[in-house]
């Protein structure tokens, strides 16, 4: 009898597995093999070894978008995060603009990243919004092309991905705290607790399970950049707002060297699953159950 259940299982499950296998598996494995090669999509890939992964090393433009990748990601971490922890704990309070300022802070994150991009860069170009705004309140000397100066542009790109993807970590805090009882901070404040022993005391470790998958996606978020940049600069001027992921899909569509792009986004794969590895190891050690 438990033979016939678990077939009858197997024959439900198979079709999934199949197209899983089919749809990931093999063209991960498939990618791999890829990556020791060159080829350009199209004809018969040509066996280099290891050619492309030393190559990786030396490429100027490729060492520039990993710095910028890691500068944004470590930014997201030490600033987003606490950021919306804040904002979080500010809107958790009843009153009564609540639901319109947590609709407006989610409001970025459902937008189209076309449309936000093409906002923005109407308002950050050296005649657009924001400078005209300069000129009328008599600061002509802050007037910048925002999106066309290296000095500018990298800390432009940062703080628009930051602002987009506020709502979203702000919205996991959201529902972190709605989870921890009330009586908790009920008991602290009778005991005579101030509001910073509370948080530090109760709401820190009780978030960490949140704090931990917050932390997760903005490490793999800022890792992965690629739609702002692409949109905004292309990753220019220059090298200034290059990333990882905008230099993979220029290696493999516009330079037509797919096997140079597959070994440079295997290197990103690795590098991202040690940065969270370390990561979820630091941050679980920490996380309280209730």
């Amino acid at each position: 009898m438990e033979r016939k259940w678990i077939g009858t299982a197997a024959l439900f499950v198979l079709p999934a597995l199949l197209l899983f296998i089919t749809f990931t598996y093999y063209p991960f494995i498939r990618s791999l093999y890829y990556s020791f090669t060159t080829w350009d999509s199209i004809r018969k890939p040509v066996f280099i070894g290891l050619d492309n992964y030393a190559f990786l090393f030396e490429d100027r433009k490729m060492i520039a978008a990993a710095m910028n990748t890691f500068k944004m990601a470590l930014f997201g971490l030490l600033i987003q995060n606490p950021l919306a922890i804040w904002i979080a704990v500010l809107l958790n309070r009843k009153f009564v603009t609540g639901y319109f300022l947590r609709a407006a802070v989610f409001f970025p994150v459902i937008m189209s990243l076309v449309v936000l991009s093409v906002v923005w860069s109407q308002i950050l170009s050296y005649e657009g919004t924001l400078n005209l705004v300069l000129n009328q309140l008599g600061l002509s000397g802050w007037v910048r092309d925002w999106l066309g100066e290296t000095n500018t542009v990298f800390i432009t790109i940062i703080l628009l991905t930051q602002w987009q993807g506020l709502g979203y970590c702000v919205i996991f805090y959201l529902a972190g705290l709605q989870s921890i009882p009330a009586d908790l901070y009920e008991a602290s404040r009778i005991d005579g607790a101030g509001a910073i022993q509370r948080f530090l005391k109760i709401t820190v470790p009780l978030l960490m399970p949140t704090i931990t998958i917050v932390t997760f996606l903005i490490i793999v978020g800022g890792l992965k950049l690629f739609d702002i940049p692409y949109i905004l600069t292309s990753g220019g001027p220059g090298t200034a707002s290059y990333t990882l992921a905008l230099a993979i899909y220029n290696a493999a569509f516009r330079e037509n060297n797919a096997g140079y792009s597959i070994a440079a986004g295997v290197v990103l794969m690795l590098i991202i699953m040690v940065i969270t590895f370390i990561q979820l190891q630091i941050t679980r050690r920490r996380e309280v159950e209730m």
